[in-house]
């Protein structure tokens, strides 16, 4: 019995993958899908997700937080803005690299996500920042309230 656990120890090394890290683009967009999973229920979680978004799109998150602080009357946080509970992944990356391949231009990266069948597809963009790979949102320019035009005089 003891033999057949020590030959089983490579066996169930082989099998364990790596934890994902955000070294790579591909790791960094698996902790980023597995945080917004978490964020369902761990409201934590999405302030994971929101660290692992790229400057340009921390800061877009931040300018409609100040918006929606300043015309909701209560603070909100950057990581707010992201909409927990509504995150759904449309379709399971594939399991293993065939889920996603990565493209790397300097410190640019695009990884493109695919299901099982690959008949469903993403792509994801990122660029490389001092702490890791980060995903880069495409947000359009928040835009503040407009007061209502006064009546002709």
């Amino acid at each position: 019995m003891r033999w057949l656990s020590i030959a089983l120890v490579p066996l169930a090394l082989l099998g364990c993958t790596e934890a994902p890290s955000d070294d790579t683009p591909s790791g960094a967009v698996r902790l980023f899908l597995e945080s917004m999973a978490r964020a369902e229920h761990d409201p934590s979680a999405v302030e994971d997700a929101y660290a692992l978004l790229a400057e340009d799109s921390r800061r877009a998150l931040a300018e409609r937080a100040h918006l929606a602080s300043s015309l909701g009357g209560r603070p909100m946080e950057p990581w707010d803005m992201i909409a927990r509970g509504r995150f759904r992944q449309t379709f399971a990356p594939a399991r293993g690299s065939r889920g996603m391949r990565e493209t790397v231009e300097g410190n640019e990266a695009t990884v493109v996500v695919e299901n099982e069948e690959r008949d469903r597809r993403a792509e994801i963009q990122l660029v490389r920042e001092e702490e890791g790979w980060r995903v880069v949102l495409d947000l359009p320019p928040a835009r503040e309230a407009t007061p209502p035009s006064a009546p002709p005089g």
